[in-house]
């Protein structure tokens, strides 16, 4: 079985927030099974040497919520998954490989369309397509006359009950409903299911040992999710004190996704009755994350489909009062612990998969340093390896 020896300046212990020296790793058989000075004083004898100077090791990095079809690239982006099932899968192959190519070794997938989801992570778990280890919604559960662009309309309790039951029998590792909008409407924060259909929906899930994510922005909606049972909330702009302190108290998760609100080239490709909204609502949206972010509740972070653009939502997370030790732990063990696997990813320990990337520059220092992915290394394979510049 083939040794491999990554060695680096440094390493980050995500848990403690700290860079130790040396950055060493040894990985056999697609797992970590030794880090810093146990590691490198095997460095006799390896079968291979991945030398990374000048670089700083992470655990990979975890989008926790991606849509691998969607891509804010393309003009009226949302709409754009009314494309057929064959255009959207191609362009979920592309994007998974933009993804791990920036650094993503996992991906939490909130939803897609025709169950292209379920083959994408075959095709990446068989090494046939390249992209992150996917966890899957399949399809995302909306309102008829709700919002979901990338769900499918469901009414009713029985109804709602057959979708879900439909999702786990093709292999969904959580359920996702889309609760409430994204943006403030004139007639606020309005939800669109009842209690009994929510309700519902979670006691399906849960009853499979399957876990419940909503999106939902703020308002009664969320009120409701949370007294429902969901596990996590995706996005929450708009929470207020008292749900941000609901949420905590609850013990329940909160994923934040900055980029719809703050990146100008995503919003230019809303749909044009969109992007106003967006912009004007954008003050608004900064203060309730920062808000939630002091609160101390749980969070974790994700791109919501900006494909490759991991590290700009995590420099957006300091941007709103996050520390870069806490804006690392919310894509790394945090994120591990969202997905349910923080037994398997989200750490540089042995035992773990061997996902690890490294940065030019020390992120605690400088979180920039996540836009510089120079290596990356998914279950011990090499997808990445740019060597030093005086190599």
């Amino acid at each position: 079985m083939k040794t491999t020896l990554v060695k680096a300046d440094a390493m980050v212990d995500v848990v403690a927030g700290r860079v130790n020296r040396p950055g060493a790793i040894l990985i056999q058989g697609g797992r970590i099974i030794a880090t810093g000075l146990a590691a490198a004083q095997r460095a006799f004898g390896v079968d291979e040497l991945i030398d990374c100077e000048g670089q700083t090791l992470l655990p990979g990095l975890i989008d926790c919520h991606n849509h691998l079809s969607l891509d804010p690239s393309l003009d009226n982006y949302l709409l754009r998954m009314n494309d057929s099932i064959p255009e959207l899968t191609i362009r979920a192959i592309n994007t998974m490989a933009i993804d791990l190519n920036a650094g993503v070794t996992t991906s939490r997938c909130m939803g897609d369309k025709g169950f292209l989801d379920i083959e994408c992570k075959k095709a990446a778990a068989a090494g046939t397509t390249a992209g992150p280890r996917l966890l899957v919604a399949t399809r995302g559960i909306r309102a008829p006359n709700g919002h979901g662009y990338v769900g499918y309309p469901f009414s009713g309790v029985e109804t709602i009950r057959q979708a879900v039951r439909e999702n786990l029998s093709a292999g969904a590792d959580l359920i996702k409903i889309y609760t409430t909008g994204t943006v403030k409407s004139p007639k606020g924060l309005p939800h669109y299911f009842s209690r009994e259909e929510v309700q519902t929906l979670v006691d399906e899930a849960h009853r499979a040992g399957v876990p419940v994510a909503t999106h939902c922005i703020g308002g009664p909606g969320l009120t409701m999710a949370l007294e429902a049972g969901i596990d996590v909330i995706e996005h929450g702009y708009f929470a207020s004190d008292e749900e941000i302190e609901k949420i905590g108290k609850l013990d329940r998760w909160l994923v934040m996704t900055p980029s719809i609100f703050f990146t100008d080239a995503r919003i230019k490709t809303l749909p044009p009755n969109l992007i106003q909204p967006h912009l004007q609502q954008r003050a608004e949206v900064g203060q309730r994350m920062s808000a939630a972010i002091k609160s101390g509740i749980k969070f974790a972070v994700g791109t919501d489909g900006m494909h490759g653009g991991l590290a700009q939502e995590i420099k957006y997370l300091t941007d709103f009062g996050a520390s870069p030790a806490d804006a690392i732990r919310s894509t790394t063990i945090r994120a591990a612990i969202v997905c349910g696997m923080e037994n398997e990813i989200g750490t540089l320990d042995a035992g773990k998969a061997a996902d690890v990337i490294g940065v030019d520059g020390n992120p605690y220092d400088d979180i920039g340093a996540l836009f510089r992915v120079a290596t990356v290394i998914q279950a011990g394979n090499i997808i990445k390896f740019n060597k030093p510049r005086n190599a």
